[in-house]
């Protein structure tokens, strides 16, 4: 691991992290996906840290996530449109959109509320190119944009996203340097705002990205947020920690 990346540590930081591939594994959406056990620690950690600032900004909703995480977080939640304290907007299109999708092996359609998440993860990898070009070629209401994940495409309106989530932080929090860790392409958007605003982009995992550093796994990200931990609060880390 680059040692710049482990000597933020040094300075208050403002973190930022996708949840899915970042925080816990991939599973299917239906399932709990949760974060490794030695993660949870190091979230408590963070979540009490005396300078960093700890955020999870998800494409699933908040109430999912609150229920597999410690108390306290902070959790933002549909890729930016679902803030703590904050009424989700009212929009309308998901049931148009739901109607749209035909049939096809291993579908899962994700429904938001607000948002719409096409899976393909269970279909026979011979047929993902097929369902791909069909999903990307759907045609989408009026107000809404289409974005390409892991094995699927998320349906949402616009004028909504992770880097409007991250400028948002970033200027409710000037003092502390911005960090964005995310693993997939609807993270590609977070690496590009938060890095156009002085912080850095973590992309964890393979495949081309903008972020200008990179995580191998699960396991690495923990690595980091430990060192980022002990940079300042050596000695009251909890000893499972070191």
């Amino acid at each position: 691991m680059e040692p710049e990346l482990l000597a933020l540590g040094r300075r208050p930081l403002l973190i930022v992290s996708d949840y899915d591939g970042t925080l816990a594994p991939l599973t299917l959406p239906q399932a709990e996906a949760l974060p490794l056990p030695e993660l949870l620690l190091l979230l408590e950690a963070l979540r009490d840290h005396p300078r960093h600032a700890f955020w999870i900004l998800s494409g699933r909703r908040r109430e999912e996530l609150v229920g597999w995480l410690p108390a306290g977080l902070s959790i933002i939640g549909l890729h930016g449109m679902e803030w703590p304290g904050e009424p989700l907007p009212q929009i309308d299109g998901v049931e148009d959109l739901k109607a749209r999708i035909p049939p096809y092996p291993g579908r899962f359609l994700e429904d938001k509320g607000v948002a719409l998440a096409a899976h393909y993860r269970q279909a026979p990898d011979y047929l993902v190119p097929q369902i791909e070009a069909m999903l990307l070629s759907l045609p989408v209401p009026a107000g809404w944009e289409r974005l390409r994940g892991k094995r699927v495409v998320e349906f949402r309106p616009r004028g909504f996203g992770k880097g409007q989530a991250l400028e948002r932080l970033i200027q409710q929090d000037p003092n502390r340097y911005p960090v964005f860790l995310g693993d997939d392409v609807t993270d590609e958007e977070g690496f590009a705002r938060v890095q156009a605003l002085g912080g850095v982009g973590i992309k964890v995992g393979p495949g081309p990205t903008e972020a200008l550093y990179r995580l191998e796994n699960l396991e690495a990200v923990a690595e980091l947020f430990r060192a980022w931990i002990r940079g300042d609060v050596r000695g009251r880390v909890d000893p499972q920690l070191r």
